[in-house]
């Protein structure tokens, strides 16, 4: 009886330790015209096996509690594939980074986390070296490659819920999420992904990088939060593009759910636009760019949160849109700036796309504190107030300021 007893909470016990661990990429893999995976598995920088062994965990997530002193956004890359494939990918093609939700998704409760478990935004660049810092990066690379330094651009942005992930639970169906995605897909876990599309002018030879940004502030209250950031970056083999770069994705609904991309992310590669306030969700964009990049013809593998209008007839000068709400104090703003007549600008060299969008995610509103203290030393509160939600500091300016935001 009481073997009985112990076999029966181990399952439970079982996903617990995985809510302790946290989240890395650990597949790249490339889209095909119909959204299914196709062609070798690619790896990130840094690539742990979680059958290894040891403290996986530790060994495997890039880690960030403290902004204040720019730290490396990516692992060193040296020797990083020694003896694991990078992606081979072209110009225009659509990439998923794969990751495990480690009980974030299907367990939200156990901590006071963003809005479908934070924002992924992911950035990319032709020039990458050891020293770019992530305050170079998050928040100041914009998509038309000309903010931040100018070294490289923002590619998406979505939550880090994707809508259809899942980790296994050792089929405790006690777990509400857990069990309904099961029963929905009949599979014993579900990686979750982020999708993206490379720029449309990259080189046909040489390495690109991409760099998987998870912010996952742990919340105080509506206007306070603790910064906790986790990234993943992996280098891309660029070869000839093998057909039309400005081809839509043809999706099929026949794709098995854990082999193909998610369509409402091909479609909106900027489908997230901030973190929100506390624990809810952000305001919706009064509009977002109109996204050719994959038909609408199969139902959604998963969710999307925003919404999308077309634009008709010209298309011609650029178009500002700013998230609104009510009076009250703020959190969290984003705006997104749409250009819908060509590639993405910028410096030359830099990577051009077929929109402009920059999209910021978190207001300065969060304590910062060391790896080895989990808990605040300060919380700076948010005091503007304001209908219109405000443009925040760029990446520069957070090196000189003296809060830190998530």
């Amino acid at each position: 009886m009481q073997l009985r007893k112990f076999l029966g909470v181990l399952p439970l016990f079982a996903a617990l330790q995985t809510v302790n661990a946290h989240s890395w990429v650990e597949q790249v893999r490339r889209i095909d015209s119909t959204g299914a995976f196709v062609g070798d598995v690619g790896y990130p920088i840094g690539f742990v096996n979680r059958t290894d062994g040891g403290n996986v965990d530790g060994r495997a997530q890039n880690k960030i509690q403290d902004t204040k002193s720019n730290p490396p956004i990516c692992k060193p890359k040296a020797g990083a594939y020694a003896s694991l494939n990078r992606l081979s990918a072209a110009a225009g093609d659509h990439v998923a980074l794969l990751y495990q939700e480690n009980g974030h998704v299907t367990q939200p409760l156990l901590t006071p986390r963003p809005y479908r478990d934070g924002l992924v935004s992911v950035y990319g660049t032709l020039k990458h070296e050891d020293s770019d810092g992530i305050n170079d990066v998050l928040n100041s690379w914009t998509s038309d490659g000309k903010g931040g330094n100018g070294k490289g651009q923002l590619l998406a942005t979505h939550f880090y819920d994707d809508g259809q992930c899942y980790q296994n639970a050792g089929r405790n169906f006690a777990i509400p999420i857990y069990a309904q995605r099961y029963k929905e897909h009949g599979l014993d876990e579900l990686y979750c992904q982020t999708d993206l599309q490379l720029p449309d002018d990259l080189p046909s030879e040489g390495v690109y990088t991409v760099m998987w940004v998870w912010d996952w502030p742990l919340i105080v209250s509506d206007t306070k939060n603790v910064t906790e950031i986790y990234t993943s970056c992996a280098e891309i083999e660029l070869g000839p593009a093998t057909g039309d770069k400005n081809s839509k994705i043809q999706f099929s609904k026949d794709n098995p759910i854990n082999n193909a991309g998610i369509l409402s992310q091909l479609n909106t590669p900027f489908e997230a636009t901030g973190l929100g306030i506390g624990t809810h969700p952000p305001a919706a964009p009064t509009s977002m760019p109109a996204q050719d990049t994959a038909t609408l013809s199969a139902p959604s593998a998963g969710p999307t949160t925003t919404t999308k209008k077309g634009h008709g007839g010209g298309h011609d000068g650029v178009k500002t849109v700013t998230v609104t709400a009510d009076p009250v104090t703020r959190t969290q703003w984003a705006t997104v700036t749409i250009s819908a007549g060509g590639g993405r600008g910028g410096n030359a060299g830099q990577p051009k796309g077929p929109k402009t969008t920059s999209a910021s995610t978190s207001a300065s509103t969060s304590a910062s504190t060391s790896a080895a203290e989990p808990t605040p030393t300060s919380i700076t509160p948010v005091t503007s107030i304001s209908k219109f939600m405000k443009a925040r500091a760029t990446g520069q300016e957070r090196r000189g300021s003296s809060h830190q935001p998530s």
